[in-house]
This record gives C-alpha cells, sequence and structure tokens, in this order.
C-alpha cells in the first residue's frame, strides 16, 4: 500500500510544483495589470455551495477521481468557474483544469488521464477554503494534522516535503520554507516542526 502511494506522491510532484508556479506567475501577473490603481486585489467571497468546499478520499466537492472529463466540463457548479492550463512533466506538455471559486485566483488543480476517454486522474488542492472532514486544510499547522489523523511517515523527494496519513488516497504537502536545509534528511514524522504549513493537499 506504501509503495502505490509513493507512486502517487511522486507522480504529483511535478504536477504540484506548475501549480506553485502557475499560482506565482498568475499572481505577478495580477499585481502588474493592477499596480497603477490598487496595490492589492483581496478575493471576493465566494458564492458557491459549501459542499462544494468537501475533501474526501476520491473526490474533493462534486469533483470526482475518475469523472469523465467531458462530465466535468459540462457540469460547472454554481459560483465555480473552470479553466484548462499546461503542465509540463517530464519534459512533456499535458493539459490540466483549474476549478476555482469566481473572484479568487486558487482552487483545484485537476489533472486528466486519457484512454479511449479523459477522465480525472488527481486533484491538487491549494485554496484553504477547501477542507476535510476533520477540518485540515491548505494553511493548517502540521500539529493539527497530527491530531486529525495518524501521520504514517514522512518523504522527502524532489524537494517536496510530504506526510502520509492513514487517510488512504490523500497526501499532504509541507511548506519547508522555514525549515533549515540541513535539518530536512532528518526529519521523520516525529520531529516534523509543529507549526510547519501544509501547502497543498493532493487527493488520487
Amino acid at each position: 500500500m506504501l509503495k502505490n502511494i509513493f507512486y502517487a506522491v511522486l507522480l504529483g510532484i511535478g504536477m504540484a510544483a506548475c501549480l506553485s508556479q502557475q499560482d506565482e506567475d498568475t499572481e505577478t501577473s495580477n499585481e502588474a495589470s493592477t499596480q497603477e490603481t490598487s496595490l492589492e486585489m483581496p478575493e471576493e467571497a465566494s458564492t458557491a455551495a459549501p459542499e462544494l468546499f468537501n475533501i474526501a478520499q476520491g473526490r474533493v466537492g462534486a469533483v470526482t477521481i475518475g469523472m469523465p472529463l467531458e462530465e466535468l466540463q459540462s457540469n460547472i457548479p454554481a459560483g465555480m468557474a473552470l479553466t484548462d492550463t499546461t503542465l509540463l512533466q517530464e519534459g512533456m506538455q499535458s493539459t490540466a483544469y483549474l476549478l476555482r471559486p469566481e473572484g479568487q485566483l486558487k482552487g483545484l488543480l485537476i489533472e486528466q488521464q486519457c484512454m479511449n476517454a479523459c477522465q480525472v486522474w488527481r486533484i491538487a488542492v491549494s485554496n484553504p477554503d477547501f477542507k476535510t472532514a476533520k477540518g485540515i486544510a491548505v494553511g493548517s499547522k502540521y500539529s493539527e494534522l497530527q491530531q486529525a489523523y495518524a501521520v504514517e511517515q514522512i518523504t522527502f523527494e524532489e524537494g517536496n516535503l510530504v506526510a502520509l496519513t492513514s487517510e488512504q488516497g490523500i497526501s499532504f504537502m509541507l511548506d519547508k520554507s522555514q525549515i533549515p536545509a540541513n535539518q530536512l534528511p532528518r526529519l521523520n514524522k516525529e520531529n516534523v516542526p509543529a507549526n510547519t504549513l501544509i501547502k497543498t493537499i493532493l487527493v488520487y
């Protein structure tokens, strides 16, 4: 089981890195285009239904793993916006989709897998409005994750610090920016600093 989880996490590393870069590029572009009128543009309050923000095994809101992309594109929930984007993984470009609350920059990065038809393969959550049933979200502390779920292992792969828990099909990528680089190789589930924040939640 852990091997399958590791595989999913490793495959998600490049996607999450692209998501992070895309967020930075989007925010930089937005700042440049609005700097003449305002130093800051606050995100709008979401009008989407509360159930659309639930993270669970195999789904985030109305988006489920294995859902046909055609179904996703033709049934965009009220208060949400869907746009396509391009990811670069292992030197190959692939199409993904960003589903986010209207008026907000961050949401869900939905990656597809195409055989005979394209389906939802993996979902990366970057918006803190989305929460698990136990209240864990992007921006939650590692100590809060420990209280909510049994952390089984900490992995450090390709620049990303990842917490694997008892919640199958969900992994939590941690923000390591405040942790000294020389401490990273020695981290385990017992000694990750309690105030380390979750930066992305992967559902696969």
